[in-house]
């Protein structure tokens, strides 16, 4: 024997629908994946720095002009429309070095005074008794 292989038509035929279903649940799961991501919003970056208030794990920032409804998006309809949070921390005490630099560029924004700002947000977080849009991004 020398690997020659025969398969009769009926067996290449179930193999070809196995292959062809395989491909099919591979294109269906990515779509679900990409269709699950996180609601987002853009706050446009037209607004100032008004005041940067930190706590223990998070700051609230406050900025001008206030944001209309569609900014804050679905993830916060009952936010904030002039403050936006940010997480220094997740809640597991994790450490988030990603905001801790977006927190950087903020504060270089708030005192040059002349650079305005623009937020990616997502769902909403509790800051000091009230509902904030969370900042994933910093446009300045």
């Amino acid at each position: 024997m020398t690997g020659d292989f025969h398969y009769t038509l009926s067996e290449l035929r179930v193999f070809n629908y196995i292959m062809k279903m395989k491909n099919l649940f591979s294109g269906l799961l990515l779509a679900l994946l990409a269709s699950t991501s996180f609601a987002s919003s853009t706050i446009e970056p037209n607004k100032t720095i008004e005041g940067i208030t930190t706590y223990k794990y998070y700051a609230v920032i406050k900025f001008s002009p206030n944001a209309s409804g569609n900014e804050l998006g679905e993830g916060c309809p009952s936010g904030s429309s002039n403050h936006v949070v940010i997480e220094f921390d997740h809640n597991d005490g994790t450490d988030n070095n990603d905001t801790k630099e977006q927190f950087s560029s903020l504060l270089s924004a708030y005192f040059a005074k002349s650079n305005t700002v623009g937020f990616g947000v997502e769902d909403c977080r509790e800051g000091n008794g009230n509902n904030y849009p969370l900042i994933y991004r910093v446009n300045i």
